[in-house]
């Protein structure tokens, strides 16, 4: 779900800012860049959050911010879009990897997190499906990557964020340790 998750959501913002750049190899540089760069710096920050809070709460607070930050996108870029179409390419291009640094580092701590409670399963069994976990992420990522782009051409960026929304909520609630209240 992480792997469909995170590609869904990369693959839907390249396509929402060709209009913002103008041309798809700009969108596809700096969303690829911008989304790769900062999900590395959300795993590494998620690694130091791990020393002060639990898994749960840091994957808590992950997922949250994916939430928060996509249904804000949702909202927002059509509008921010709009008003900045202007600018230079330059400054698009700023302005661009400042949009999407929060929403890719939140996006970055999930894998990262799954795999360190694999790694730290009291029976030991977990360092097992460490090799199981990487090939079937490696397998959604590929697989995301043709449906994304089918989903938001018959559906739209909108639909594509919701269902990655959806993923990464079912993350949450898959977490070890991690209760929903009723």
């Amino acid at each position: 779900m992480i792997g469909l998750a995170f590609l869904f959501i990369e693959i839907a913002f390249m396509q929402k800012f060709i209009l913002f750049l103008h041309h798809p190899i700009y969108s596809i540089t700096i969303v690829l860049a911008a989304f790769l760069i900062n999900a590395g710096i959300g795993s590494t920050w998620s690694r130091h959050l791990v020393k002060n809070y639990s898994y749960q709460q840091v994957i808590r607070w992950a997922i949250s911010g994916i939430i928060v930050l996509s249904l804000l996108y949702i909202v927002i870029l059509n509008p921010l879009f709009s008003w900045l179409i202007a600018l230079p390419l330059l400054f698009k291009i700023v302005l661009s990897l400042i949009l999407i640094a929060p929403l890719a580092i939140c996006m970055g701590m999930p894998f990262p997190l799954a795999l360190a409670t694999l790694g730290d399963d009291a029976d030991g069994q977990g360092q097992t499906y460490i090799p199981w976990a990487w090939g079937v992420n490696g397998c959604a990522s590929v697989i995301s990557a043709v449906l994304a782009s089918i989903l938001a051409i018959h559906f739209g960026f909108t639909v594509v964020v919701l269902i990655a929304i959806s993923l990464y909520y079912c993350c949450l609630l898959l977490f070890p340790g991690i209760r929903v209240s009723k």
